[in-house]
């Protein structure tokens, strides 16, 4: 059956009024104070928490907030100005004041005579899907047990430090440290306790190294930690004060906890293998010289 032509103007209010994506239309006024919005569908309204009465004669920036990002707001612009679609991402905010993560196109809308006469907007949610995106990143760069970085993740740290170094010039520190006998502890109070101490450990770890340092779980006992734009002796002096601070914290249930440190510098002419590699070694030098010490390499 052929729709009747005449029908297609109520057909198409209804199916933006039943879009299950929000749609606003504005107005095309571009000088201050910007467009003004003359209608937003049921999708909006549960999107935002705000009535359609609340925000009919409203600028569509009303939304924005704090996090909202600027340079997305600036395309925007650009782009209405030269009468072209516009997609972009950023965060508005509900009535409510929570954030949410918003994906939308917005697209001018031309009369007969070819002239930019409204804007239509199309927005998603997409708050969930940033989530998740953004907890499978967490797991896959984050040591389960202790939060740090992982493995992975230091490494592509270490790997954009040397990169820097060479390209600016300075200095770095990195530190290998190794938990002193910590078979024994597993042992002998079992691995629900060992993983108390890692815990505790990357706790004092935290407490005592600066913001921009980057630590990290390299595996079983051994953490790293990255120290930028640290010269040599201060690398030593870091190092001397985790181990000190390690050594005077009171872990459960266990009489002493130690650790042994390798303590290197970075220079610009270092690849990330040979780091690690002379790290390990002044490492398991600490270890040989009675543990609980800091060694260079």
């Amino acid at each position: 059956m052929t729709q009747d032509p005449c029908d297609w103007p109520r057909l198409l209010g209804a199916c933006v009024d039943q879009a299950y994506n929000a749609v606003i239309i504005t107005d095309a006024r571009l000088e201050a104070p910007g467009p003004e919005i003359l209608y937003v569908n049921p999708a909006f309204e549960r999107m935002s928490g705000y009535g359609r009465d609340e925000v009919v004669g409203l600028n569509p920036r009303f939304m924005q907030g704090p996090d909202t990002e600027r340079e997305v707001l600036d395309r925007l612009r650009r782009n209405l100005q030269r009468g072209e679609p516009f997609e972009g991402h950023t965060i508005n905010y509900r009535k409510d004041g929570t954030p949410f993560h918003m994906e939308w196109t917005t697209t001018p809308v031309r009369g007969d005579s070819g002239d930019i006469t409204h804007f239509v907007a199309v927005q998603r949610d997409i708050t969930r899907q940033v989530e998740l995106e953004t907890e499978l990143e967490l797991r896959a760069s984050t040591d389960p047990l202790t939060g740090f970085y992982n493995r992975i993740r230091f490494s592509e740290y270490l790997g954009n430090e040397l990169n820097r170094l060479r390209r600016y010039g300075g200095e770095a520190t990195l530190l290998l440290l190794d938990l002193d006998h910590f078979k024994a502890i597993n042992d002998e109070h079992g691995h629900d306790l060992g993983d108390r101490v890692l815990k505790e450990l990357c706790q004092v770890l935290e407490e005592n190294s600066r913001e921009a340092d980057i630590p990290a779980r390299w595996g079983g006992e051994e953490f790293v930690l990255l120290a930028p734009e640290t010269f040599a002796q201060e690398g030593e002096l870091l190092a001397e004060k985790l181990r000190q601070a390690v050594a005077n914290h009171p872990f459960p249930a266990v009489a002493a906890v130690t650790v042994s440190i390798g303590c290197v510098s970075l220079s610009p002419g270092d690849s990330p293998d040979e780091v690690l590699r002379r790290a390990d070694d002044a490492m398991y030098a600490a270890k040989e010289a009675g543990r609980n010490r800091v060694a260079t390499g």
